[in-house]
């Protein structure tokens, strides 16, 4: 699933304005909170404190998952590029 703006006949994907490094960053941050939401939900005092632990836990992992399936497609789709240049007949 991708963004994706037409504007008169070029597409431009917003997400292509960032690096491989700050999607790895992006990736390392939001699998980190995935990670400690388990620990922070075990601590937690209060009903509400529960349920926002728990909906920013369940928000990190989506949207961990989600910048992993489009950072797999944009590196699958950058080495099917360079492939295809290599290619000499």
């Amino acid at each position: 699933m991708m963004i994706k703006v037409v504007i008169g006949t070029m597409q431009f994907n917003p997400l292509d304005n960032f690096t491989d490094r700050a999607l790895e960053l992006a990736l390392i941050f939001f699998g980190f909170v995935g990670m400690v939401t388990p620990l922070a939900l075990w601590i937690t005092w209060s009903e509400f404190t529960f349920y926002l632990v728990l909906s920013v836990g369940a928000l990190a992992i989506s949207v961990f998952v989600l910048l992993s399936r489009y950072f797999n497609v944009r590196h699958k789709d950058k080495m099917a590029k360079l492939h295809s240049v290599d290619r000499r007949p």
